[in-house]
């Protein structure tokens, strides 16, 4: 393996959009079609993920969001929200928007958009999924990002919500 090809090193963060936080605990080689192809092994807290190691620098995959992208989020969330509109095939193409995008402040808009309308409206059961999927992202990243553990991370999130819905 060539150091010039690896983008991320043994113990970084990373978001991998489909698998969420993940940290690397290793760079391992694998033989697939006789060939060797060297893979950053990502734990995340439910399961293990390998990206190779060529491919890692992708719109699938991007470093851990910094404490300032966090505070940006934290902004988002203290936003007045957005109504969200009253067709559900509208609102359920934006939620797919977001989940292809895995922009974090696209994310904190959802939520804070999400949680508004959770408020006054009961979210149907996607909706209901989805809010908690982002919810979960976003919590894992901040707790990473920041050396907190999850609660705490989702103390300060819930009141954050809770303070942009008065």
């Amino acid at each position: 393996m060539n150091k010039n090809d690896q983008v991320y090193s043994k113990g970084d963060w990373i978001v991998h959009l489909y698998h969420g936080v993940g940290q690397i605990r290793d760079i391992e080689s694998k033989c697939l079609d006789g060939k060797t192809v060297d893979y950053y092994k990502v734990i995340t807290k439910d399961s293990v993920f390998w990206v190779p190691v060529g491919m890692a620098d992708n719109d699938r995959v991007r470093p851990l969001s910094t404490p300032k992208e966090i505070m940006e989020a934290c902004r988002i969330l203290r936003q007045e929200p957005q109504e969200m509109d009253a067709d559900y095939t509208v609102r359920k193409d934006h939620i797919k928007a977001v989940m292809a995008d895995g922009d974090l402040h696209t994310i904190a808009r959802l939520i804070r958009d999400l949680s508004a309308r959770q408020s006054h409206a009961r979210l149907n059961e996607s909706e209901e999924r989805a809010f908690n999927h982002f919810l979960d992202r976003l919590l894992t990243e901040w707790s990473a990002c920041e050396g907190i553990n999850l609660e705490d991370a989702r103390q300060k999130l819930m009141a954050i919500l809770q303070d942009s819905q008065t």
